[in-house]
C-alpha cells in the first residue's frame, strides 16, 4: 500500500511539473500573432497631409472585416461644425473598409474625422485624425464620438462573467455525473446545480443581448429599448439568441426527463450521455467561438476548433469542481467517493493539459512579443490568469499527494486492525475525515476556479496586446509628427517613391512629385512625409520623416539616408543617417545654413536593397527673432 501511495505521489509532482513547465511555456514561447480586434491601419487622405484640393471621399482601412450597418464617422470643419457627409459604405468587396463622400465646395483649413465601428470580434473601437486642405490651420478638438460606454462594459463585463460561471456549472456538473457518479442527479443539491448552471447561462445572455445594442452605439442604458434592433443584426446579437434557444430546448428537455423519473431513481451512464452532454456543451461554447475572430480569415479551421476545446475544457475542469464538492462534505458516499474522486482527478488532468496547449496557441496569436506583453493591459490580465491557475495547478498537486491518498487508504483499512469498532464504520468514518479534508481544497479551488472566470471575461473584452501594442508604437510616432506641425512655421511634404533594385555606383531613381502616387504593381510603393520645423535659415531644425505604404501604413525599411543641397547655390552636405523612433518615422536635428530654396535628398533603403530617393523642397525663412 506504501508503495502503491509513493508510485502515486511521484506520478502527480511529475505531472504537476510538466503543467507548471507548460503554462510557463505559454508566456515565453510567443510569436507574431492574428490580432483579435479591428484596429486603424490606414486612411486616404493620410493622418495630417495637407491637399491641393478637397477629396471627393474619405477612406478608412482596418485590420479586421467591420460592420457598416452600426457604422459612425463624422467629419468636422476648422470650427467644429459637423459636414454633411454620407453614409459608411465599404469600398467595393473589401469589408475592412469604410468609404464616406464628402460635399463639394469647402473652405480651405483642417478637417477632423471621428470614426466608431465594430469589428468582426463584437467589439465598437473609435478614434480620430486630421487633415488639411489647402493649408494647416487650428482645428476642432478631436473628443469621443460617443459616449465610450464605461458603464455598458462593466455590466456586459459582469454578465459575461456569469454566463461563463453558468456554462461552466452546468457542463462540468452533467459531466461528473455522466462519467463517475450515475446518481448524482438524484441529489437534490447537485440537480440545483445543474438548474444554477443553466439559468445563471440564461439570464446572463438575455442581459448581454439587452445592454449589447446600446454598448455598439453608444448610447448608454437609455437606449437599451431601442438598440436591441441593432443587437439583434449583428452576429454577436444573433448567436446570443441561438445560445438562448438552446437553453429553452435543454431545459425543456431535462424537465420532461425528470418529470417521468419522479418516484424512480435517477441513473445517468453510458456513452450517448456522455456524447449527448458534451455535444450540447460544445455548441453552447461555439456561440462564444464563433462570435470572436476565432471564426474569422484562414485560420479558423484551426482557430476555432483550439477556442472550442479551450472553453470546454475549461467547463469540465472548473465547473465540475462544485458537483465534487457536495459529494465530499454532504453525501459522502463511501462506493461514490472511490469512483468519483479518481475519474475527476484523471479528467482534471487531461483538461489542464488541452487548457495549456490551446492557451498556449492563443497567447501566440494574441500577445506576439515580449514587449507587448509586460506594456499592455491584456498582457496584465494574462499573467493574472496564468497565475490564478498555477495557484489551482498547485491545490490540485496538493490534493492528489496528501488529501487522495489518505481517502483511498482510509477506504481499504484491514479487517485484522480493528477489534473494537465495526470495520465498515471505522471505514466510513475515515472516508468522512478524508473527504472533508480533500473537500477542503478543492472549496479553495472552486474560489480560483470564479475568478479564472472573472479574468477571462475581462481579457475577452480588452483589446489583445500586439494590437494595443501597436497602437501606442503609432501614437508615440504621430506625437512626434505633430510636435514638429505645431511649431512656427513648418515645412510639409508628402512624395510617393517605388523601391527598386539599384545599379553600384548610381543613385536610386529620385522622385519628386508631390502627393503622386507611383504607377504599377502596390508592392514596393510607399510614401515619404517629411516635414521640416520650423524652417528657419540659420537655427536649429528638425527634421520628421514617416514612411508608410499606399495604404498609409509604416512601412519595414532597413535605412534612411538624408543630405541638404541647396536649389541655387553650392552648399551640400554629404548624407547622414536618421534615428528610428518606431513604426516607420525617423527624427534627425540639424541645421540649414542660410534662408533660401533648400533640397533634401532622401534616401530609404529596404532590407533587400531596394531602394528609392525622394527630393523635397523647402523654403528656409528669416527667423522673426
Amino acid at each position: 500500500m506504501v508503495r502503491q501511495v509513493c508510485v502515486q505521489v511521484g506520478r502527480s509532482v511529475a505531472a504537476f511539473m510538466v503543467v507548471a513547465m507548460l503554462s510557463s511555456l505559454a508566456l515565453l514561447g510567443l510569436a507574431a500573432p492574428a490580432s483579435a480586434h479591428a484596429s486603424l491601419i490606414g486612411t486616404t487622405p493620410r493622418p495630417d497631409q495637407v491637399l491641393a484640393a478637397e477629396p471627393a471621399d474619405i477612406v478608412l482601412s482596418f485590420s479586421d472585416t467591420v460592420d457598416v450597418k452600426t457604422a459612425t464617422v463624422q467629419v468636422l470643419d476648422p470650427a467644429g461644425a459637423a459636414l454633411a457627409i454620407g453614409l459608411p459604405a465599404h469600398l467595393g468587396a473589401d469589408a475592412t473598409t469604410l468609404q464616406v463622400t464628402l460635399p463639394t465646395g469647402l473652405a480651405t483649413g483642417t478637417r477632423t474625422v471621428l470614426y466608431r465601428v465594430v469589428s468582426n470580434d463584437g467589439h465598437p473601437i473609435q478614434g480620430s485624425f486630421r487633415f488639411s486642405v489647402g493649408v494647416a490651420t487650428a482645428s476642432a478638438t478631436p473628443g469621443a464620438l460617443v459616449s465610450d460606454g464605461g458603464a455598458l462594459g462593466l455590466y456586459l463585463g459582469v454578465a459575461r462573467w456569469v454566463a461563463f460561471v453558468g456554462l461552466a456549472l452546468a457542463v462540468g456538473t452533467m459531466l461528473l455525473v455522466v462519467l463517475a457518479w450515475p446518481e448524482g442527479l438524484g441529489v437534490s443539491a447537485v440537480r440545483r446545480l445543474l438548474w444554477y448552471g443553466l439559468g445563471s447561462l440564461g439570464l446572463a445572455s438575455v442581459v448581454s443581448l439587452l445592454l449589447y445594442g446600446p454598448f455598439v452605439e453608444g448610447t448608454g442604458l437609455s437606449g437599451m429599448v431601442s438598440g436591441l434592433d441593432i443587437g439583434l443584426s449583428t452576429r454577436v446579437g444573433r448567436l446570443l439568441v441561438l445560445r438562448l434557444a438552446l437553453i429553452v430546448l435543454v431545459v425543456v428537455g431535462l424537465l420532461v426527463w425528470f418529470r417521468r423519473s419522479r418516484g424512480e431513481a435517477v441513473r445517468v451512464s453510458g456513452t450517448v450521455p456522455v456524447v449527448g452532454t458534451l455535444a450540447v456543451g460544445g455548441v453552447l461554447a461555439l456561440t462564444w467561438s464563433l462570435a470572436t475572430h476565432s471564426a474569422d480569415g484562414g485560420g479558423k479551421l484551426v482557430n476555432l476548433p483550439v477556442d472550442l476545446v479551450h472553453m470546454m475544457a475549461m467547463a469540465a475542469w472548473l465547473g465540475g469542481m462544485p458537483a465534487l464538492l457536495v459529494l465530499l462534505l454532504k453525501v459522502k458516499d463511501t462506493e461514490a467517493l472511490t469512483k468519483a474522486v479518481p475519474m475527476f482527478s484523471r479528467t482534471a488532468t487531461v483538461c489542464v493539459i488541452a487548457l495549456v496547449a490551446t492557451g498556449f496557441l492563443q497567447a501566440w496569436r494574441q500577445v506576439g512579443s515580449a514587449d507587448a506583453l509586460t506594456s499592455t493591459s491584456y498582457g496584465d490580465w494574462l499573467m493574472i490568469k496564468v497565475a490564478l491557475v498555477v495557484g489551482i495547478l498547485a491545490l490540485g498537486g496538493f490534493a492528489r499527494w496528501w488529501a487522495t491518498p489518505r481517502l483511498v487508504a482510509a477506504q481499504a483499512i484491514p479487517e485484522g486492525k480493528i477489534s473494537r469498532r465495526n470495520v465498515a464504520t471505522a471505514r466510513t468514518e475515515a472516508v468522512s475525515a478524508g473527504s472533508s479534508r480533500l473537500g477542503r481544497v478543492v472549496a479553495m479551488e472552486t474560489g480560483l476556479g470564479a475568478l479564472v472566470l472573472a479574468v477571462t471575461a475581462t481579457l475577452v473584452a480588452t483589446q489583445p496586446a500586439e494590437a494595443a501594442h501597436e497602437a501606442e508604437l503609432a501614437a508615440l510616432s504621430s506625437a512626434s509628427t505633430n510636435r514638429a506641425l505645431l511649431t512656427a512655421s513648418p515645412a510639409d511634404a508628402t512624395i510617393g517613391f517605388r523601391l527598386a533594385k539599384v545599379v553600384d555606383g548610381q543613385e536610386p531613381v529620385a522622385f519628386s512629385k508631390a502627393l503622386e502616387v507611383p504607377p504599377g504593381a502596390s508592392k514596393g510603393r510607399g510614401f515619404v512625409q517629411a516635414v521640416v520645423s520650423p524652417a528657419f535659415g540659420g537655427l536649429p531644425n528638425e527634421l520628421h520623416v514617416s514612411v508608410t505604404d499606399d495604404q498609409g501604413r509604416p512601412l519595414p525599411v532597413g535605412t534612411v539616408l538624408v543630405s541638404l543641397r541647396a536649389v541655387s547655390g553650392v552648399e551640400k552636405s554629404g548624407q547622414h543617417p536618421l534615428s528610428s523612433t518606431g513604426q516607420g518615422h525617423f527624427f534627425s536635428a540639424f541645421t540649414v545654413p542660410r534662408e533660401g530654396q533648400w533640397e533634401l535628398a532622401i534616401t530609404v533603403q529596404d532590407i533587400n536593397g531596394e531602394a528609392a530617393m525622394v527630393v523635397v523642397p523647402f523654403e528656409a525663412h528669416v527667423s522673426a527673432t
